[in-house]
């Protein structure tokens, strides 16, 4: 064989062997076959990218209370709507009308020395320092907690911070928006008593009547027996669109309330309301100045149980973006059930687990999918009823193809491709969904069905 043969013979072999391996065995040329070649690993979906395209829920179900509003037939009697509104009093003024704190003192202060225990994160996604945790502790100066009780009110709207700083702690670095000393957003004219003050004078310690912890001191006044019996006996009108605007007589712009404010009422206007608003005086005390709010963004209090109210509400409450805490003045799952309720005079407590105890629960734990729709069709009231699962509290406004639909207000689906980590696919804002919710997506906890565990019809018994 010629050089330019074996070269010819070479190149031909190895060209057939390109992916596998030439050997010289006495002199021959052997092929392998190659190994078998193992399947590329699909990228992780970007979650974020994907939850551009809304779920089928948000597809199919017009994101409008009307229809089901529509449909709604169980409006309360006076009776019972008066019996309702003492119970909301009492509640809502408990701040003003109780003799002691509202919640336990020994439970908040053993509560806060454990949170300073525990690793947190801060703003620059660093592990926030023993140092500084030992220093917010300090400012809290527990050992004199309370030190104080002064009846006050709120004058503009504030966050409650549950330690006596503005700046966060997170679970862990990326675990944003979920800072965990963001509790609550006080309302305008929200009765408060003031328990405490910080070491540094710079934060007080409050009670309100669903929530407690720390606030700058410039969104709180004392409230004297005059304004405290005013704002007691006074008709009132609850404002039913977000950032509503209020005007002094002589013009000035108010901090802006969202639904669920309460101010006092003077009197009826063609196309106002003429009201009282907290403001501050030159002193630490509150003083009522006279003020303007449209007709169309508050409504006499409380609310009735009817189309057009429940239609005009649910519907503000659906444009709101997801907030921890009330974060950035938006709403997480528990403010959007409150401040709904609170405007047809049904009073509930602030976080999810004590609203749907805020009576005697029906548990729904355990039963099938089907039992639990079945429960609920057959024993919720729409837009009186919660449903809840662990970490999240909805309302029930009815049905659409007999399936219940409801009112929330949720951050996220927890989804799982294959061997990928699990992740979240991003909702965050209030919508109208069925119990299924993404339940063409790989849920890696189940739908809201399956974890539903409790439902709780309103109003409920003491």
């Amino acid at each position: 064989m010629s050089r330019l043969q074996s070269n010819c013979i070479l190149v031909a072999i190895t060209a057939v062997c390109t992916a596998g391996c030439i050997f010289f065995v006495s002199g021959s040329f052997i092929c392998q076959a190659p190994p078998p070649i193992a399947p590329l690993q699909t990228a992780c979906p970007d979650m974020v990218e994907q939850a551009m395209a809304p779920i089928e829920d948000l597809r199919v179900i017009a994101q409008d209370i009307k229809p089901l509003a529509e449909t709604f037939s169980r409006p309360m009697d006076a009776g019972p709507r008066s019996q309702l509104k003492q119970r909301f009093d009492r509640l809502y003024f408990a701040p003003w009308t109780t003799a002691e704190p509202l919640f336990d003192i020994q439970t908040v202060t053993e509560g806060i020395k454990r949170l300073t225990t525990r690793t947190w994160y801060g703003e620059d996604r660093l592990r926030a320092s023993p140092a500084r945790m030992k220093s917010l502790l300090a400012l809290t100066d527990q050992e004199h907690l309370p030190s104080t009780d002064q009846p006050a009110i709120v004058i503009k709207p504030a966050f409650v911070r549950v330690l006596p700083t503005n700046r966060p702690l997170y679970e862990t670095p990326d675990d944003a928006p979920f800072d965990h000393l963001q509790f609550a957003e006080l309302k305008p004219n929200e009765p408060a008593r003031i328990l405490h003050r910080s070491r540094d004078g710079a934060w007080i310690y409050i009670e309100t009547s669903s929530v407690n912890g720390w606030v700058e001191p410039d969104a709180i006044r004392l409230a004297d027996d005059g304004l405290r019996s005013r704002l007691l006996t006074a008709e009132q009108v609850v404002v039913v669109k977000d950032f509503a605007t209020v005007r002094t007589e002589e013009g000035k712009t108010l901090p802006q309330p969202k639904i669920g404010t309460l101010y006092p009422l003077i009197r009826e206007g063609q196309d106002h309301w003429l009201i009282e608003a907290a403001i501050g005086a030159d002193d630490d005390r509150a003083i009522f100045t006279t003020a303007r709010i449209a007709k169309a963004d508050a409504r006499r209090h409380p609310l009735p149980f009817a189309p057009e109210a429940v239609t005009d509400v649910g519907n503000e409450l659906i444009k709101t973006p997801y907030g921890w805490g009330e974060m950035y003045r938006n709403r997480d799952c528990s403010a959007t059930t409150r401040d709904f309720l609170l405007a047809f005079g049904i009073w509930l407590p602030r976080n999810s687990v004590k609203q749907i105890n805020a009576g005697q629960p029906m548990s729904l734990a355990g039963l099938s999918a089907a039992a639990k729709e079945q429960r609920i069709r057959e024993q919720g009231i729409p837009f009186r009823t919660l449903l809840h699962h662990p970490g999240h509290i909805m309302l029930y406004v009815g049905l659409r193809n007999n399936k219940p639909i409801v009112l929330h207000t949720i951050w996220a689906l927890r989804v799982k491709h294959g061997n990928c980590p699990e992740q979240k696919y991003p909702i965050a804002r209030t919508i109208l969904s069925s119990l299924e919710a993404g339940k063409e997506l790989p849920l890696a906890k189940g739908t809201l069905l399956d974890r539903l565990d409790g439902m709780l019809v309103l109003p409920a018994a003491d």
